[in-house]
């Protein structure tokens, strides 16, 4: 075969050659290009990080001279960052030069705090960039998304981003700092809190945050009886009154000096007036997604005639980028999807279709140990934190609907459906070992919790004595229990779908009534449906979780024989005088060690009354994907706005 390979071929193959060295030559130098632009942003980002601080800082500093305020200590932080020195009045009393803004007390309590910023600066996240969506799944459907009249903890999560309080709870330290709050002065004896807004604090569309929004938020929405915000009206029980003094600065008067006066007053998110003053009770309250807030995020748009609504796809919210705050947050948008199936979930979280996720015991512990590459890709974090909550059964103590009686109104019985289940073996088969056996409304960190409560063991023999005690016997020998009238034991077991662990929990608890003589019916709901059973009493026995917002929560809300009536969180409609009588004394106690001595004997009366069988403390597990960076296990749970997309940024 005759070569055809020549001179021409020749010259050719070299010029495709040179081509192709200086494409590969100017790929490379794009390349240097790129990184070298890569570094210029982030220290452009840096930089900017520390303008920003340094301009925070000056304005600080100013504001303190204009005001001829001297504190005691330096300035603490803010919700993230360091907290201020002092007591639990959040600062120092008797060296206090006086404010035009502040009464004339110069015994009062004082304290001072910068604007908010974060806990843990994203700027020092290796890849850092700003922009990108974080999206999580929740377990279960919210109804809406409202302040003060959503009663879930989906929503709840989503709004303590979109809205501010005057205060909350730092991060690290869990004491109480300034938010919309720049400094309060608190009296000595707990009775008066006059606070200065900070000035340039704005509402996401641009309006200034007032003191009348403070007194609108109280007054038209809280303590307005046409707002279905009962759990709120029955927290702030202690204020008295709220007055605006000025334009920036708004004073609380109480009833009485309780030690939750502070939380009270400064834990609301505050509303804006020109916003939700256009609207009826009757619309607010049919509301299922209306959220205008000061936070570092926002919903797209605020109107009556736009609302999201359940089943109809994620919940979005953007970057507030305007925020009045230190900085505004890395992320561009956030949003919430619904999977009320686990395993489901679990698939879309690996499929990539979210970002973050609340694995079951089970697959918490399975993904780490049958996935080889699980950790390198995944962020498995499990940590007990304020917000973690308890696991219960609640019997339904008054009557179902207003009309009879359930068998659990007996002491006796409530305390044997609790010998009844082995809560250990519950945790260690259907939830993986994770977590410990609950005995009260505070786990075993908190100093609230008796450390002289044991746990009731399970025992079937006296779960049969106390029944018998309680007047349940089989007197026609069909192995089912009957009272003196002749009325069978059998009762309505309550639970929300889609969670695999639950629906195993309400089996087991259905074969062990059966073998002492109880007939056991179950009634599987939907979320979204929840907050009508509970506010209606339509209940037997139901299961779910509380989760807490603050390291010490007013227990009155949920236990106090005053919070049964208006739909108040005591569901159970459990009236019991002992505890009634030491929540009333453990409310008005401010030394701090005599109050732990109250909590202690209430955790002893829950204990002996059993209202809940507790079931478990359970610490927050999460899957976070690890293209996310900067999502830190905090005393007081997570901060989104922190949350830091660290992706490879794309060349040109």
């Amino acid at each position: 075969m005759q070569n055809k390979f020549g001179l021409k071929d020749l010259v050719l193959l070299i010029a495709v050659g040179l081509v192709g060295l200086l494409v590969l030559l100017q790929m490379v130098q794009k390349d240097r290009n790129f990184e070298q632009v890569r570094a210029a942003q982030a220290e452009v980002s840096q930089l900017q990080g520390q303008v920003s601080r340094l301009a925070t800082t000056i304005d600080r500093l100013n504001t303190v001279l204009e005001s001829g305020v001297r504190v005691s200590g330096a300035p603490g932080g803010s919700r993230g960052g360091n907290q201020a020195g002092g007591d639990q009045a959040g600062g120092a009393a008797g060296e206090v030069e006086l404010a035009d803004w502040m009464r004339d007390d110069r015994s009062a309590f004082v304290a001072f705090f910068p604007v908010p910023d974060y806990a843990t600066d994203p700027i020092s996240v290796e890849g850092y960039q700003e922009g990108g969506s974080f999206t999580e799944t929740f377990e279960a459907q919210m109804p809406k998304v409202m302040p003060y009249i959503s009663q879930d903890v989906y929503s709840r999560r989503i709004c303590d981003v979109v809205f501010e309080t005057l205060a909350d709870y730092n991060a690290q330290t869990q004491e109480l700092n300034g938010v919309l709050a720049e400094a309060w002065q608190y009296d000595r004896d707990g009775l008066w809190l006059r606070v200065k807004i900070h000035d340039n604090a704005r509402f996401s569309d641009g309006e200034p945050v007032k003191a009348s929004d403070v007194v609108f938020t109280f007054n038209r929405i809280i303590r307005n009886p046409q707002i279905e915000a009962e759990r709120a009206r029955s927290i702030v029980t202690s204020v008295k009154d709220v007055t605006a003094i000025s334009e920036k600065v708004v004073e609380f008067t109480f009833e009485e000096a309780l030690f939750s006066n502070l939380s009270q007053a400064m834990n609301n998110y505050v509303l804006p007036e020109h916003f939700y003053s256009q609207f009826t009770a009757r619309q607010l309250n049919e509301a299922t997604d209306l959220l205008l807030g000061s936070g570092p995020f926002r919903t797209r748009a605020a109107s009556v005639d736009n609302q999201w609504t359940p089943g109809s796809g994620d919940y979005v919210i953007v970057r507030n980028e305007s925020y009045w705050g230190f900085r505004k947050p890395v992320l561009a948008e956030m949003r919430f999807k619904v999977i009320t199936d686990s395993v489901a979930s679990l698939v879309s979280y690996r499929n990539g279709d979210s970002d973050m996720m609340r694995p079951s015991s089970e697959q918490f512990v399975n993904m780490q140990e049958t996935v080889s590459d699980w950790n390198e890709r995944h962020a498995s974090k499990q940590w007990v934190n304020v917000r973690s909550g308890y696991s219960f059964v609640a019997w339904q103590t008054g009557p179902r609907n207003g009309e009879k009686l359930t068998p659990f109104h007996d002491r006796r019985v409530r305390l044997a459906m609790t010998h009844l289940m082995d809560r250990q073996l519950i945790i260690d088969d259907i939830t993986a070992g994770i977590g410990e056996v609950a005995t009260g409304t505070n786990n075993r960190q908190s100093p609230f919790y008796n450390p002289e409560i044991e746990p009731w063991a399970y025992d079937m023999d006296r779960a049969r004595e106390l029944l018998a005690e309680a007047g349940w016997s089989d007197t026609d020998g069909d192995r089912v229990l009957e009272n003196a009238d002749g009325e069978e034991f059998e009762f309505e077991f309550t639970y929300s779908v889609g969670s695999d662990a639950v629906k195993r929990i309400v089996d087991y608890l259905k074969q062990q009534c059966a073998q002492v003589g109880i007939r056991m019916t179950e009634r599987p709901i939907d979320w979204s449906i929840f907050t009508e059973v509970l506010n209606t009493r339509d209940f037997d026995a139901i299961t779910f979780a509380w989760s807490a917002s603050a390291p010490e929560s007013d227990p009155r809300q949920i236990w106090h024989r005053e919070s049964i009536q208006n739909q108040g969180d005591n569901f159970i409609q459990w009236d019991n005088v002992e505890a009634s009588e030491i929540i009333d004394r453990l409310r008005q106690e401010l030394d701090y060690d005599k109050r732990v001595e109250l909590w202690h004997e209430f955790h002893r009366v829950l204990h002996e009354e059993q209202p809940y069988t507790f079931m478990r403390d359970s610490p927050w597990l999460r899957f976070v994907n690890r293209d996310f960076t900067n999502v830190n296990e905090y005393p007081m749970g997570l901060l989104y706005y922190e949350f830091v997309e660290s992706l490879p940024m794309q060349g040109p």
